[in-house]
């Protein structure tokens, strides 16, 4: 059967109306294959760390933003020198996952492989009885993240009232003031919930404000969070 050619796209002109997309706002999600084979010494090994620490927030970092119970957050040099098996192999996902993400967030213009990561800071928290870690953003790095070590009791599907210790992102854009109307009904969705998964790693840009709503469950939840700053590996 013969097929007929495409008709030729015609290119637009400053005549035709065009949209550019300006000032996306990206985030990052994938689940860690190899994350049943590590998860139980790498949950003992965190569990291990926060035994030996005297306090809740032992961080020291924006102690009024976190309540006084259900919330430990250990110190920030998590990811210093990781000499266990399974935080290091984690480590390893954290930064290929980085790469890929920051190549895709610039449009491709350099391989993943030619993007340096560091880790200004790397800590985690463990969350029961009502914790929670009030709305902020993080200083000082580009991009960071979320590794939910154990997920926990899961969010209703389909909750009544505020899901039970999702982390919630809220929209960078101003919309005070605007009128609600159609033409604006693309901002209307001004946060995201993101339900914990174990295994799953989250990365959102340091500007973007979140939070982590308060958790109850049987079982407490682990969650590693780490800020990273990136360059271009020297040629």
């Amino acid at each position: 059967m013969t097929r007929l050619a495409a008709p030729p796209q015609r290119q637009p002109t400053e005549f035709d109306l065009t949209g550019r997309r300006m000032w996306p706002t990206m985030l990052f999600l994938r689940r860690w294959r190899e994350y049943p084979h590590h998860a139980p010494g790498l949950t003992a090994h965190l569990l291990d760390l926060r035994r030996r620490e005297p306090v809740n927030i032992a961080s020291g970092v924006a102690v009024a933003s976190k309540p006084e119970a259900g919330l430990f957050e250990s110190r920030m040099d998590l990811f210093d020198n990781p000499d266990q098996p399974d935080l290091r192999a984690l480590v390893a996902f954290i930064d290929d996952s980085l790469r890929q993400a920051i190549a895709l967030a610039n449009d491709k213009r350099v391989p993943p492989s030619a993007i340096e990561i560091d880790y200004t800071d790397a800590w985690f928290h463990v969350t029961n009885d009502g914790g929670f870690h009030d709305a902020h953003y993080h200083g000082g790095c580009s991009w960071c993240g979320i590794f939910y070590v154990q997920a926990g009791d899961a969010p209703a599907a389909q909750p009544t009232h505020a899901p039970n210790g999702v982390n919630r992102f809220y929209s960078p854009f101003v919309v005070g003031g605007m009128l609600d109307d159609f033409g604006s009904s693309y901002l209307r969705n001004n946060l995201f919930d993101i339900p914990p998964r174990d295994g799953q790693l989250v990365i959102f840009p340091s500007f973007l404000l979140h939070s982590a709503l308060p958790y109850r469950g049987e079982k407490d939840r682990i969650v590693i969070a780490f800020n990273t700053t990136s360059t271009l590996r020297q040629t």
